[in-house]
């Protein structure tokens, strides 16, 4: 079984709610809620206007299950609590009126609004707005995590072999801080035993091994593993390595014979957005890999990034995955 299978199946155990704003303008989100629905994967809750659901979902042929759930967008009995609540969270960007009001009609923000307060499990957008936008809504409402420093994405890699591993961060943070990197490694070593099942192995990597090249780069992911060391002593983990030397086991032998990983690291963790994101892609298409993601972690609550090229698969995969990291 595939662990996308698996992560289908856990999903289907624990009937959480997930939270779709867009449904109102994309039939691709309708139809993944249908198959959710029918499927007994979770529990969608569409926000919108249910005429311009209905209509959507009537002129693509979909037929809408009769439980399933339709929030309005803009409803007169919360207006007052959404609105306290956007200039709670706002107050210290001193927000007008106005600006608020117009929040209070966001259909992402409404389903940060939901989240946060609990009346949803996960919110997955993104199929129409940008990632920028997904993620504003998302830390203007259920926020950063404890713990963590930064919003950052990492991806589920699952080879042709079965393998799977956790690459971040491929997608959000260009150029992380040290501190920054540290987070990024934290939050997708949560990510990937939440999904996997398996206690992380951590590799920082970079052009250098234990010290075999000077560069500010690689002073950089030096610091980045210590101060992740000194946050987390009980995963292993390890720092600053090449690619081989976090993989192979002959080559940590060599190479690296006091890391604890001894090249079988199953979280890799990139120094910045290039190298990331040209990874996961070249595993992706060079190697067979299916990538799933970008998951946005370091959030209070799982807020979902899809991209807007996504399939009606995508979106019921990035929704089972929004259920098991809330469980």
């Amino acid at each position: 079984m595939s662990q996308l299978s698996k992560i289908r199946e856990k999903a289907s155990t624990v009937k959480k709610r997930v939270l779709f704003p867009e449904a109102a303008s994309d039939i691709r989100v309708i139809q993944a809620a249908v198959r959710l629905s029918t499927e007994n994967l979770a529990i969608p809750v569409l926000l919108g206007d249910r005429s311009e659901i209905t209509e959507l979902a009537n002129k693509n042929d979909v037929e809408l299950p009769v439980d399933l759930e339709i929030i309005p967008g803009s409803d007169p009995e919360t207006e007052d609590e959404r609105f306290q609540f956007f200039q709670e969270k706002l107050s210290h960007k001193n927000p007008t009126e106005e600006q608020i009001r117009q929040l209070c009609q966001n259909p992402l923000f409404t389903a940060g609004w939901l989240l946060e307060k609990g009346e949803g499990d996960a919110a997955v957008a993104g199929s129409v707005a940008s990632t920028g936008d997904v993620i504003r809504a998302a830390l203007r409402t259920v926020g950063v995590a404890e713990g963590s420093s930064i919003v950052s994405s990492s991806f589920l890699m699952e080879m042709p072999d079965g393998a799977v591993y956790t690459f971040a961060d491929c997608a959000v943070v260009p150029y992380p801080e040290a501190d920054q990197l540290a987070s990024i490694a934290l939050d997708s070593g949560k990510t990937h035993e939440l999904l996997n099942g398996k206690e992380p192995k951590i590799a920082f990597l970079s052009f250098s091994t234990k010290g075999s090249a000077s560069h500010d780069s690689v002073s950089l992911v030096q610091q980045a593993f210590s101060i992740a060391k000194q946050k987390n002593k009980v995963w292993k983990m390890d720092g600053e390595l090449q690619f081989d030397t976090a993989f192979v086991p002959e080559i940590a032998n060599r190479k690296a014979p006091e890391s604890p990983l001894k090249g079988k690291a199953d979280v890799f963790i990139f120094p910045n957005l290039d190298t990331g994101n040209i990874a996961y892609k070249i595993t992706e298409r060079l190697a067979g890999a299916l990538a799933t993601g970008p998951i946005l972690q370091g959030l209070s609550k799982p807020y979902m990034d899809l991209s807007r090229g996504c399939s009606v698969d995508d979106i019921v995969n990035t929704a089972c995955v929004g259920v098991v990291l809330s469980s």
